[in-house]
């Protein structure tokens, strides 16, 4: 059982420039934002929710996440930062799993694990290093405080939208631990899974189509479907 100041907050929003509105197509029966939701709720964390913007653009977001019983809040569309530290605050949580919306493939175990060392060790910011995890099933751990040192320290619009791009950027002033997840095979250089096209959706939907479990399934099984069956491209 997980302590009640831990959450997973999932960042979406609709404008994006590149494919307008992604977070409402389907995948595996469910809007892309809602299969991302389920699967985070598989997760040891029970504080799960989705951080969408004040802006009109997400207005339709909401009012989905609402209908569909997801725990939406919304803040600033560009400064994410600051949309993650108000939400953080308005739902209690100290130690923060990131989830982006687009990442449906997100290792939910390995989100666990990350959260798990994060807390047990005291740590600011735990996450897998790049080289060592495909960004189809990355995510992040990170600590409030951690998030409210960098919002003191940078007005720079990069690392208010990418949220813990600071932190990266000075790690020697950080408690910073990256782990090798081992979830990044050669093969995975010529895949993406992460939805930033209309195609990637498309990709996605032939993976999710010959999963034995639509939400419940495992970077392992990902991995052998995409290494064996070729079946995105």
């Amino acid at each position: 059982m997980k302590p009640s100041n831990v959450a997973i907050i999932i960042q979406a929003r609709m404008s994006s420039s590149r494919f307008p509105s992604k977070m409402m197509e389907p995948l595996g029966g469910a809007a892309l934002i809602e299969f991302v939701y389920k699967r985070s709720t598989l997760s040891n964390v029970s504080n799960v929710v989705v951080a969408t913007s004040e802006d009109l653009s997400d207005r339709g977001l909401y009012d989905y996440c609402l209908k569909n019983s997801i725990r939406v809040m919304r803040g600033s569309l560009e400064d994410v930062l600051k949309r993650y530290i108000d939400t953080a605050n308005a739902i209690g949580a100290k130690y923060i799993i990131r989830i982006c919306g687009d990442t449906p493939f997100v290792d939910i175990a390995l989100a666990d694990s990350l959260l798990d060392t994060l807390v047990k060790e005291g740590r600011e910011y735990v996450a897998p290093s790049r080289i060592s995890c495909a960004s189809a099933f990355f995510s992040e751990a990170v600590s409030l405080s951690a998030l409210e040192r960098c919002a003191r320290m940078t007005s720079d619009k990069q690392d208010r939208e990418h949220v813990t791009r600071y932190i990266l950027n000075h790690a020697d002033g950080f408690d910073v631990k990256l782990i090798d997840a081992g979830l990044n095979p050669s093969f995975m250089s010529d895949v993406k899974l992460t939805i930033d096209y209309p195609e990637d959706i498309e990709a996605a939907r032939r993976v999710v189509g010959r999963l034995a479990d639509r939400y419940n399934f495992s970077s392992g099984d990902v991995l052998d479907i995409v290494g064996n069956k070729r079946c995105v491209g």
